[in-house]
């Protein structure tokens, strides 16, 4: 006998306080279950608690051969990538992005459309007409393709509509750029530790979470190097943004002495204990130290508009221009796409990478 599509049922419950809500019930095994939507006063009709158990019916009908026969949204897609998919895959920073960029952007075009009538001409003609960022057309078209490979996964759809989609990522605005000039002019406003903790992300090129996560332990004063092995973000730590962004980096002499005096100068300085921590031990926040005395510096300094990222290309730049192969720029870069990277276990930091990251040292720091 062909099993029944479940639609499951919604009714308020009563709570002696606080706002009523909204429970949904099936039966699994023969046996009832239910679980809590929402509140009466996130979801004020019953309509909106349709919408919100929609994700529940596609998972306890999953293994339903009548399943096919019933539309899913990409609302309901989206609220189980957001309970299944997203928890188990990526970080919560992550996550909140990706709840962001549903909420303000793609839930309101696509939500109440049905998976199967996404079409690739149609997502393609919303991102070249969206009135938003580049930058913010290049989030939603890969998180759609995310979004419709979770489908494909869970055998909801059998083909991608984002696949065929031509977008440009090239951005509009030329990135900021430091000269050693610039850079040199910079530090010579800002106070300690914000005056270490810029020299090192920018003689290392190193991502601000990546800053924020260096530990003492980290540190081979002996050997003049550095292991790049975690991130700390929005106040946990994290490991780095993709496993070839762990690696071992040299340390030039010059920098080696700045982090020495900076040693003497912690509170915290255990082998556990983070380089740059706060008065309570954690590491401060990346973007107030950005807006209330890096940016103020860069002003002083005549330099202009920066962020965080801005210490990263600007070292680029200089591994650019400088003698170094291609292959050496992208390990000390640590990109996802180098053909070979350190193994951070056993193998010396190469001459190569050395003399080159020490080049970089010497135009910013020393020149």
């Amino acid at each position: 006998m062909t099993a029944r599509y479940q639609y499951g049922n919604l009714r308020i419950q009563k709570r002696k306080k606080g706002s009523d809500v909204w429970q949904f019930r099936w039966m699994e095994n023969g046996k009832p279950k239910s679980v809590l939507i929402g509140t009466l006063e996130k979801l004020p009709a019953r309509a909106d608690a349709e919408r919100a158990a929609e994700h529940l019916r596609i998972k306890i009908n999953a293994q339903n051969p009548q399943q096919q026969f019933h539309s899913v949204t990409v609302g309901a897609l989206i609220d189980r990538f957001m309970a299944e998919y997203a928890p188990k895959h990526c970080r919560k920073p992550t996550q909140r992005v990706y709840a962001s960029l549903f909420k303000n952007h793609i839930r309101p075009r696509w939500g109440m459309e049905a998976i199967q009538q996404v079409k690739t001409g149609a997502v393609e003609d919303w991102l070249d007409t969206y009135p938003h960022s580049r930058q913010v057309k290049v989030h939603c078209k890969r998180l759609m393709h995310t979004l419709f490979t979770a489908a494909i996964r869970w055998e909801m759809l059998e083909k991608n509509p984002v696949d065929l989609i031509r977008q440009s990522g090239k951005r509009l605005k030329i990135p900021r750029i430091l000269t050693p000039v610039e850079f040199r002019a910079l530090l010579a406003q800002l106070a300690e530790p914000l005056k270490t903790m810029v020299l090192v992300i920018g003689c290392l090129g190193l991502r601000v979470s990546e800053l924020l996560g260096l530990q003492w332990g980290d540190m081979d004063f002996l050997n003049l190097t550095v292991r790049i092995q975690r991130g700390f973000r929005e106040g946990a730590v994290y490991p780095t943004k993709t496993e070839d962004s762990a690696s071992i980096l040299p340390l030039d002499p010059v920098l080696v002495d700045v982090l020495l005096q900076h040693r003497a100068r912690a509170v915290y300085r255990t082998d556990s204990d983070f380089v740059f921590a706060g008065a309570n031990g954690t590491p401060p926040w990346p973007d107030t130290m950005l807006r209330d005395y890096l940016k103020p510096a860069a002003v002083r300094a005549g330099i202009g508009a920066i962020g965080w990222h801005t210490f990263r290309r600007s070292y680029a730049t200089l591994l650019h221009d400088s003698s170094a192969s291609l292959v050496v720029q992208k390990e000390l870069l640590r990109h996802a796409d180098v053909a070979t990277t350190l193994n951070i276990y056993t193998q010396a930091v190469p001459a190569s990478l050395r003399d080159a990251a020490s080049q970089a040292v010497q135009t910013l720091w020393k020149n």
